[in-house]
C-alpha cells in the first residue's frame, strides 16, 4: 500500500499554503500562475491523500486545524527548498559558488598567479581557496575532499580513482645567475650537471623522480649539494652563488633580475602541467570553470613560448 506522505506532491503543498495565505482559491491561483480549477483539484487530491478535509469551503475560505498544521510545516519546507534550488541554479550559472584548488609548490610559484588573476577577473562571484601543498599530496587532498581540483606536475598513473589531464609539457631549464660562465649559451647539455653544484627541488615529487630516471638512463648524475622544497628558497640560493637549479621553463617569467634559465638538452627533460580530479565524482560548476581558465591560460603561455 502506498504511503500517503510519499504520494503528496510539492505542487499540492504549494497550493495549500497559497490558499492559506490568500484565503481564496482565486487568490492562490493568481499567486501560483494557475487556474482556479487546477488549485481546487490539487487541494482535493491532497485531502484524498491524507484522508480528511483541510480547507473549509464557503463564502469565506479557511483551513481546518490539521490544514493549518500542514500548511505551517509546508511553508517552512517550501522556503527551504526554494532557497536551496536558487543556490543550485546560481552555482550552475556561476553567480555564486566556491572551489578549493590543491596546487603543488612549483606550480603555485610559477603558474598559479596568472591563473588566479584571470579567474577572479572572469568569475568575481566565485570564492576560490588555494590549498598549497606538495605535488605528491594532491591525490590525498582530492580523496579527502579537501580540494575539488588539483594543479601541478602530476604524472600519469594507473590509479583508477584519479583522472589526470595533461595540458602541457613546458620542459626544464637550468637556472643560474646571469654572470655564470654558461649564462650566454642558448642550450646546455645535461652532462654538465655532473660538474656543477646543483640545488635540487623536492626530489621526491613524481616529476623529479621521472627526470632523475631519465638522467640516470643517460648515465648523468647531477652533483646535488642542496635539496629544497620551495622555489623561493632555490632562487635565494642561486642569487647567493650557491649553485644552479633545474626548474620548469615556465619559472623564467617569474625570476628576479640577474637570474636566467637556459633549456637543457641531451636528453630533453619533461615537466608536465596537469589538472587533476576524482575520476568518478562530479565536478561542481565552479571547479569546471576553474579548469577552463587553467586550460586557456596554459594554452596561451605555451603558444607564447613556442611549445
Amino acid at each position: 500500500m502506498e504511503d500517503p506522505v510519499e504520494a503528496v506532491s510539492l505542487r499540492q503543498l504549494r497550493a495549500l499554503v497559497s490558499v492559506a495565505d490568500s484565503a481564496s482559491f482565486t487568490g492562490a491561483a493568481e499567486q501560483l500562475g494557475m487556474s482556479q480549477p487546477s488549485i481546487s483539484h490539487l487541494i482535493r487530491r491532497l485531502e484524498a491523500e491524507v484522508g480528511q478535509t483541510l480547507v473549509v469551503r464557503g463564502r469565506e475560505i479557511s483551513l481546518t486545524d490539521q490544514g493549518r498544521n500542514i500548511a505551517d510545516v509546508a511553508r517552512r519546507a517550501i522556503l527551504a527548498i526554494d532557497a536551496v534550488m536558487r543556490e543550485c541554479r546560481d552555482n550552475t550559472s556561476l553567480k555564486t559558488g566556491s572551489v578549493n584548488v590543491a596546487v603543488g609548490h612549483v606550480s603555485a610559484a610559477t603558474l598559479l598567479p596568472q591563473i588566479l588573476h584571470r579567474f577572479q577577473k572572469k568569475h568575481p562571484e566565485i570564492e576560490l581557496t588555494v590549498v598549497d601543498c606538495m605535488v605528491e599530496q594532491i591525490r590525498a587532498k582530492l580523496l579527502s575532499h579537501e580540494a575539488d581540483i588539483g594543479l601541478g606536475a602530476v604524472t600519469a598513473t594507473d590509479d583508477s580513482k584519479i583522472l589526470i589531464e595533461k595540458l602541457w609539457d613546458c620542459g626544464v631549464c637550468l637556472f643560474m645567475r646571469d654572470d655564470h660562465p654558461l649564462a650566454r649559451r642558448a642550450r646546455i647539455d645535461a652532462r654538465v650537471l655532473a660538474e656543477l653544484p646543483c640545488i635540487q627541488l623536492n626530489p621526491n615529487a613524481p616529476a623529479w623522480l621521472a627526470i632523475s630516471r631519465k638522467l640516470i638512463a643517460a648515465n648523468i648524475y647531477p652533483r646535488v649539494e642542496q635539496r629544497v622544497i620551495l622555489v623561493s628558497t632555490a632562487v635565494g640560493m642561486i642569487q647567493a652563488g650557491m649553485g644552479v637549479a633545474m626548474m620548469p621553463r615556465i619559472a623564467a617569467v617569474h625570476m628576479p633580475r640577474g637570474i636566467k634559465g637556459i633549456p637543457l638538452c641531451n636528453p630533453e627533460l619533461e615537466w608536465p602541467i596537469s589538472v587533476v580530479r576524482l575520476a568518478n565524482y562530479p565536478q561542481s560548476p565552479a571547479a569546471q570553470a576553474f579548469a577552463a581558465v587553467v586550460r586557456a591560460t596554459v594554452r596561451e603561455i605555451g603558444a607564447a613560448q613556442g611549445t
